[in-house]
């Protein structure tokens, strides 16, 4: 079931520079079956009261955004074995090495609900003085991807290269007209079932669904090691503590989550402005 696609030098060199790197055709037609089959499973025990998820509509099966696959409730050995055969290397690649959990869910649109989101940068000081010194920063110590089970994956706008410069006026006057933006330099990343967009999060970015069409995109984020698990990533040490839970899982996928287990702070987590 495994391609082994792995990130080239120069792959490597145009993430770095252009701040995302898309895989075409990186999975194979039955890793997207199982990864559909393990979201279709979880929609059937959802449906049947076996745990909770939020719907956009309940009647034609069209879950909301799923948060936390790997949590014991949702997990399923299909996100295990697409983590451990396909995506460690490819992970590691990109961040430079060793690299732990951070988020693990999809991103989720349908049935005519338009999704608008606005244009931002996840953990950027758009406007700031020392925006650079911090978008350079925490370059390379973090990955994040988008990787489309559904046709017509249309729905992930960027703006390139612009994740290790100053924001200029024109991007922050966007970002404040959310879904009235003119975003110069955009541009539609587009995707089919067996691709995969790695990308910086700190790039102008947002998410763009006027139209609510399906959309099953697994979305993910990890971090070098050497991080400590931060407050937007923080409250899964419980749940990965359950019982028998890591025992489930294969061993890279294993090794993913202790790693974050490991690196889980005992006071107050910081945010990425705090670090």
């Amino acid at each position: 079931m495994s391609r082994k696609v792995k990130i080239t030098k120069a792959g490597i060199v145009a993430y770095h520079e252009q701040g995302y790197l898309i895989l075409r055709g990186a999975f194979t037609k039955k890793r997207v079956k199982s990864l559909v089959d393990a979201v279709n499973r979880l929609i059937d025990r959802a449906l049947a009261g076996e745990v909770a998820i939020n719907w956009i509509n309940r009647e034609q099966r069209l879950p909301a955004r799923i948060s936390n696959l790997l949590h014991p409730d949702k997990f399923d050995p299909a996100y295990g074995a697409w983590l451990d055969e396909d995506l460690a290397s490819q992970i590691e690649t990109l961040c430079g090495g060793p690299a732990r959990h951070s988020l693990f869910g999809m991103l989720a649109g349908g049935g005519g609900q338009p999704y608008l989101q606005g244009w931002h940068r996840d953990i950027g000081k758009p406007g700031a003085p020392d925006e650079v010194a911090f978008l350079h920063h925490h370059h390379g110590r973090f990955v994040q991807f988008n990787a489309s089970l559904m046709p017509g994956d249309r729905f992930l706008n960027i703006v390139p290269a612009s994740h290790l410069r100053a924001s200029t006026p024109e991007e922050i006057e966007a970002s404040a007209a959310k879904e009235k933006a003119q975003m110069p330099g955009a541009m539609v990343v587009e995707m089919e079932p067996g691709d995969i967009a790695y990308y910086n999060a700190n790039l102008w970015h947002r998410g763009w669904n006027p139209e609510g069409r399906l959309r099953w995109t697994m979305h993910s984020a990890f971090w070098k090691v050497e991080y400590a698990v931060m407050k937007h990533e923080h409250g899964q040490r419980e749940a990965m503590l359950t019982p028998g839970h890591l025992d489930r899982m294969p061993p890279v996928t294993r090794q993913f989550i202790q790693r974050y287990l490991d690196a889980y702070p005992a006071g107050e987590p910081k945010s990425l402005l705090e670090l």
